[in-house]
């Protein structure tokens, strides 16, 4: 597995994080959702940090195996099997 590879799969790692925590805020109480906000900041962040690596060390390969390609929409970084899916759709 290259490193371009892992560092896009953290990237989209923090993306799915930074959405289950935002909907999580919906519901939460206003001391808990300030607190989840925090969160939200670092998560941001850390994906900024991988946005930022991935434009600078790999911007001759793109994000998708093709200039078409999307994921499926029910396809999620933390879902089993998500490596499997991305690459069955991808032929």
């Amino acid at each position: 597995m290259s490193y371009q590879h892992m560092a896009r799969k953290a990237l989209e790692y923090d993306l799915e994080e930074i959405r289950l925590l935002s909907m999580a805020v919906v519901s939460a109480p206003p001391a808990v959702a300030q607190q989840l906000l925090g969160v939200i900041m670092e998560e941001v962040k850390t994906a900024h940090f991988w946005n930022t690596l991935l434009a600078c060390c790999c911007d001759r390969m793109p994000y998708y195996p093709d200039p078409g390609y999307q994921p499926p929409g029910d396809c999620y970084p933390y879902q089993e099997g998500s490596d499997q899916t991305k690459e069955e759709g991808s032929k």
